[in-house]
């Protein structure tokens, strides 16, 4: 059955790297896949006074995956609202799915495989601030209902990408009830599960991170924490611009580039592509096509073991040089 995947190219470097990724995942899927496009951020406002037009909307929930490439905030508008955030929300995306693995033996670090799994807090928490003079009072809400969705979840992922170890990170040592009720969550939901789990505290996570990459495979946390683990872990494969990202639902699924819009590096077409490239690889995961994405991800390897790269990696490759020899790369294994 063809799957539907919404393209959302959004703003700054975004539509240059989305349509490299849709390039690739149309050389790897083929008819297996129905792209339809939208509107979202800058790009949509200018055109409907909307940052997300309501036609966005309906053709997401209708979607089977959705890509995004990112948009730029404006905060000077009171009334504006991240529209990737609020639809995120609106499709009860609660978990967010990052994916760490260095791509040739000269960038990063050797023995980082690994998935850093973390609830989305536009979908699971809900989070007030109240100014005063004195300072700002911080209420943030989780429900134990949603702790358990996020666990279910990691282990769903976790089963479906053969992995063997689950580590819960939290800091228990701070927030007792919180972060209490959180590990309590997880040793209940995957008990059983034949994966070998743990918990730690986030400060401990990150320096076994660092000092011995190999010991850790999937790491479930909150969003604070998953958000800090995620930037160490990106710095160990190369950066943010190789780094894929997921936000999963019960029922779709929305992929990304970890470094967003980054409107200050649109310059001569030299963009690295990379992440957006792989968020499309893990769409394919999501819609179950994980040989298709495995052979996007064997390709973006391939050329990276080339050298055959952007200049932020070292290279001198230009976003479509480097996307040409990811879709040749892919044309030569079929």
């Amino acid at each position: 059955m063809t799957k539907k995947i919404l393209v959302l190219p959004g703003d700054g470097i975004g539509p240059e790297v989305i349509c490299s990724a849709v390039g690739v995942l149309e050389q790897a899927a083929g008819g297996s896949i129905e792209l339809t496009y939208g509107d979202i951020g800058q790009s949509a406002f200018v055109k409907t006074s909307e940052y997300l037009p309501g036609e966005t909307v309906g053709l997401a929930a209708d979607a089977d995956a959705i890509i995004v490439g990112g948009v730029v905030d404006t905060p000077s508008d009171r009334s504006y609202r991240n529209p990737v955030r609020v639809l995120k929300k609106q499709l009860n995306l609660h978990s967010v799915v990052r994916k760490f693995f260095p791509l040739c033996e000269s960038i990063g670090v050797r023995g980082v495989d690994l998935l850093i799994i973390n609830g989305n807090p536009d979908a699971l928490l809900n989070i007030l601030e109240t100014e005063s003079l004195d300072g700002v009072d911080l209420h943030k809400f989780m429900s134990a209902a949603s702790g358990k969705k996020l666990f279910q979840e990691t282990r769903r992922i976790s089963s479906a990408m053969k992995r063997k170890k689950i580590t819960c990170a939290h800091r228990t040592s701070m927030f007792q009830a919180l972060d209490g009720m959180f590990v309590e969550l997880f040793y209940k939901e995957l008990a059983g599960s034949g994966f070998l789990i743990e918990d730690m505290e986030v400060g401990e996570v990150a320096s076994e991170l660092v000092k011995d990459p190999s010991s850790m495979d999937v790491i479930v946390t909150t969003d604070i924490y998953g958000t800090v683990l995620a930037g160490v872990a990106a710095g160990m494969v190369g950066g943010s611009y190789l780094t894929p990202v997921g936000s999963i639902g019960d029922n779709s699924g929305l992929f990304e580039p970890m470094h967003g819009p980054n409107p200050k590096a649109v310059r001569d077409g030299m963009a690295n592509p990379t992440s957006a490239i792989l968020s499309g690889a893990m769409a394919l995961d999501h819609l179950g096509m994980s040989s298709q994405a495995e052979k996007i991800r064997k390709a973006v390897r391939c050329v990276y073991s080339k050298g055959e790269i952007t200049p932020d990696v070292g290279g001198t490759a230009t976003t479509k040089e480097f996307t040409d020899s990811v879709i040749n790369m892919l044309k030569d294994t079929k």
